[in-house]
């Protein structure tokens, strides 16, 4: 029990990433309902590896890993004792993977869960959202609620029309409107509420871990002419948003995106905890993937006396 006591007290003392500051078209007029059963062909896009994945974290990057003082035979005796006690896993990619231990969010005065039932995703995500939408509702006292679309599945897995959304770190955010609450609205230059959305984005950004945004091209210059306008720095402005100069920006173009921005965050802990514990857990026969040893074969009993 000193094992799993010690494993729970630096999982508490560490459950919180630590998050960093970010250093370094034209308008159709329609304002329409968007058909939700298409597919959504390049959402699934995944950045790779990362230099903190294999334990090389860049200078901007503070990892502390909640599991990091366990050896492979403690961390072992941890996972077949208590699965649960590991936290949320992010496993594998967004667009193939899933998700262990995830963590629903729940509803509030301050938003509204489109699917309740595709709301499950990692600590580390689940935080990162509820942290922005605070943040807005702080700067502007009585906004409306915004609609929070598909995170994960429980387990994760596939989940359609999505080809991502797979392992707890993609979530689909509503945009504010001038016009009131409203979930799956294309956003115009008439009925996006500038001031909040940038708000939200923002936060996101320079608050929290993101590693992409997708978002219409058509929404992103409303966006940037009220950051202009708000003081933002152009230069940093230029490196957010995808531009002729940029096509490596963090917010970028993706068909189906009007509606709402889809939001990739990187999860440190949720990962790293994924990459030592995940093999374990399917020896142990606690996840789908575990190797089944083969009987040996044997002759059928002869029917005849």
């Amino acid at each position: 029990m000193g094992l799993l006591a010690a494993a729970f007290s630096a999982l508490a003392g560490a459950s919180a990433t630590v998050w960093w500051e970010s250093e370094p078209a034209a308008d159709t007029g329609a304002d329409e309902e968007i058909a939700r059963d298409v597919e959504l062909p390049d959402d699934a896009e995944d950045a790779g590896e990362r230099p903190w994945l294999t334990g090389k974290a860049g200078p901007d990057i503070d990892v502390v890993h909640p599991l990091a003082a366990l050896d492979d035979e403690q961390l072992e005796e941890l996972v077949l004792r208590d699965p649960s006690a590991l936290g949320a896993m992010s496993v594998g990619a967004p667009n193939a993977g899933a998700l262990f231990n995830g963590i629903q969010l729940e509803e509030s005065p301050l938003w509204k869960l489109a699917d309740p039932e595709h709301a499950w995703g990692t600590r580390e995500s689940i935080d990162f959202v509820v942290h922005a939408i605070k943040r807005v509702n702080e700067y502007f006292p009585g906004s409306p609620i915004l609609y929070v679309g598909d995170f994960s599945a429980r387990s994760g897995g596939k989940l359609r029309p999505h080809q991502s959304h797979q392992s707890g770190r993609d979530v689909d955010l509503g945009y504010y409107y001038s016009t009131g609450p409203a979930w799956y609205k294309r956003a115009t230059a008439k009925t996006l509420d500038r001031a909040r959305t940038w708000t939200l984005l923002e936060v996101l950004l320079k608050e929290t871990r993101v590693e992409y945004v997708f978002m219409d091209r058509s929404i992103q210059p409303l966006l940037k002419e009220y950051a202009l306008a708000q003081g933002e720095d152009p230069e940093w402005l230029s490196r957010v948003f995808e531009n002729p100069q940029n096509r490596d920006s963090i917010v970028r173009h993706r068909w189906g995106h009007a509606t709402h921005m889809h939001v990739r965050f990187e999860n440190p802990t949720a990962e790293l905890t994924a990459r030592r514990s995940y093999p374990i857990l399917q020896q142990a026969g606690l996840v789908g993937g575990a190797k089944k040893k083969r009987k040996p074969a044997t002759k059928p009993r002869s029917t005849r006396l």
